[in-house]
């Protein structure tokens, strides 16, 4: 018996994890701060910290260069998945204290959805979670020795500086708590259609 195998992955999640080489994130940081300084803040996901309301330009230079070099990798790589072309859509800021974090939630009216680490200068400072959205662990509940990417009810991302990580807008995800005295710096944005 002979089998002509024909393997397909649908509906797979793509998740993209890139270190920024090169960037100035203590000019980031410091207009991060000085926005937090001179912005009050919202209550989304967050409980605890402080998130800023979508900012608009001007941003530092490095954070322009920043959010330019993404769109491109966006329009390249991440289109190989979506076939959709986007455009850098809105950003914001977090920043979370010890016992800070975020609840479970997705970003709609979006397609891509990520964060940018500006300064984790600690460990156990919240990573970021991703959440399966099928109902994949009522059927494997109890039957998988070791989790894969395959059986995995969730995908876990270490918050390390400089490093962004880039996930389809609908997939859930939350925060875990800030586990350290010091805080921890990110810029959430969205990637959207270009005729939105």
């Amino acid at each position: 018996m002979e089998f002509k195998v024909y393997e397909q992955l649908w509906f797979p999640t793509p998740v993209w994890e890139c270190p920024v080489i090169g960037i100035d994130n203590d000019e980031i940081k410091e207009y991060c701060l000085k926005v937090r300084e001179k912005k009050p803040g919202t209550t989304i996901s967050n409980r605890g910290g402080w998130h800023s309301k979508d900012l608009i330009f001007p941003t530092p230079e490095s954070l322009d260069n920043l959010f330019n070099d993404m769109t491109e990798f966006v329009n390249d790589v991440c289109y190989r998945y979506t076939g959709i072309p986007l455009k850098f859509g809105n950003f914001w800021i977090n920043i979370n204290g010890k016992h800070d974090y975020n609840l479970l939630h997705d970003h709609q009216k979006s397609i891509l959805s990520g964060c940018y680490y500006v300064d984790v200068p600690d460990d156990n400072m919240g990573d970021l979670v991703l959440v399966r959205g099928d109902n994949a662990d009522y059927f494997l509940n109890g039957n998988v020795q070791e989790h894969t990417m395959t059986t995995s009810p969730t995908c876990v991302k270490k918050a390390e500086t400089s490093k962004f990580i880039i996930f389809p807008s609908w997939i859930k995800h939350y925060v875990e708590r800030n586990e350290s005295d010091k805080e921890r710096i990110s810029i959430a944005f969205n990637f959207v259609p270009l005729n939105a």
